[in-house]
């Protein structure tokens, strides 16, 4: 299924890689559009939401996943999205051959950052390694030894890494330092493909996104939520977006139904709601503080069974730069820091600035790829007009 993981049009022209879009655009002065299975969800029966417990569609989706392949690895973070996920395979007894984490060994051994508690800034985003996610593996390698664990760490050494073989090996929009994370998988993947295996590779993409157009809330994706889970060149079909299911619409459809409850009856969190841009004020709150603030509350309502509020940094924003910054800052990692700019700036440089983003870290420019997101698509609609 050749757009398994979505498209890109320009011009009527269809692109299966991001980069390769945002290049034509640019040299067509043309714009892109995103499309992820838009059938789908525009045909979907609405008819059957709110008639469903979210538990039971998680359970549905997770012996989906168990019947179509031979091997499943959870990418894990620790994060209520995959979390979520974990528990559902244990609590309802489906067989989870193997939950990696993609972590940097430097920060597991405690370098580059002192861990607390305090601080819920995205600079502090790897804490969770020592309050979710150590704690939790922990428990796994106790209580549940027939899974397997890896950790995966994506530096490496920093002196071999290749960075060229990294951007040939996968599509992504995270053209900055969520790229080195994002372009690895499990040592295991390889070798069960060449026994002639079949591979799952489970990703916690993503909470419901919601818009408010007119009256009508609709939910929409990004390419930069899908592109980060990884489409190895070795299994090109294997990664699967748990939530974010074409082929099990009610899933995605019915988080959003349930997310839209609350903004029905709570008129002042309206505010979070995505606009169209032809709606944007300029009192509009930025389209990241609101899908932030969508996060936090669609969390406490999707995962209520299974997430127990343990330390979470906010997530990142931008281009990165606050989440990776001990990549940007640690000496030993410059060589590896400069091969990766350098690699960046190159194939950013064939593109339209429209197309950049920008920032200045410590006077050194920093860019990345914009994100695209799809279509509209109608989940419910607000009977007043307050919003």
């Amino acid at each position: 299924m050749i757009n398994k993981y979505g498209s890109w049009v320009v011009g009527g022209k269809i692109f299966y890689v991001s980069y390769d879009a945002y290049k034509f655009a640019s040299e067509t002065n043309q714009q892109v559009v995103f499309h992820y299975h838009p059938t789908v969800w525009k045909n979907f029966d609405r008819s059957l939401l709110g008639k469903n417990s979210l538990p039971s569609l998680y359970k549905h989706r997770a012996q989906q996943l168990r019947d179509k392949y031979d091997y499943l690895i959870l990418y894990y973070s620790g994060g209520a999205d995959s979390h979520n996920i974990l528990r559902t395979f244990i609590d309802n007894n489906i067989k989870l051959d193997e939950v990696c984490v993609k972590w940097p060994k430097p920060l597991m051994d405690g370098k580059f950052y002192t861990p607390n508690t305090t601080d819920v800034s995205t600079n502090n985003y790897w804490s969770e390694w020592d309050y979710c996610v150590k704690p939790n593996l922990d428990w796994l390698k106790n209580n549940r030894p027939d899974i397997k664990i890896t950790i995966k760490d994506f530096i490496g050494n920093p002196d071999t890494f290749d960075v060229d073989g990294m951007f040939e090996e996968i599509d992504s929009n995270s053209f900055h330092a969520g790229l080195l994370l994002h372009s690895k998988v499990s040592d295991s993947e390889r070798p069960l493909i060449e026994s002639g295996k079949t591979v799952a590779n489970i990703y916690g993409a993503n909470k419901p996104l919601l818009r408010l157009n007119g009256n009508v809330i609709e939910i929409f994706f990004t390419d930069t939520a899908l592109l980060q889970s990884v489409k190895s060149r070795i299994n090109p079909y294997g990664a699967e977006n748990f939530y974010w299911a074409f082929d099990m619409p009610l899933l995605p459809f019915e988080m959003a139904y349930q997310t839209a409850m609350h903004y029905k009856v709570n008129i002042n969190d309206r505010k979070f709601l995505v606009l169209p841009k032809k709606d944007r004020k300029p009192d509009t709150l930025p389209t990241g503080t609101q899908t932030e603030a969508q996060g936090l509350i669609s969390k406490s309502i999707i995962y209520k069974h299974t997430w127990d509020n343990r330390f979470q940094s906010t997530k990142i924003k931008g281009i990165g730069l606050d989440k990776f910054s001990w990549f940007f800052e640690q000496n030993e990692l410059s060589r590896l820091k400069d091969i990766f700019l350098d690699n960046v700036n190159q194939r950013l440089a064939l593109l339209d600035n429209r197309y950049i983003l920008t920032e200045d870290y410590h006077g050194t420019t920093i860019k990345s790829l914009v994100g695209a997101a799809s279509y509209g698509y109608s989940v419910t609609t607000l009977e007043d007009t307050l919003v």
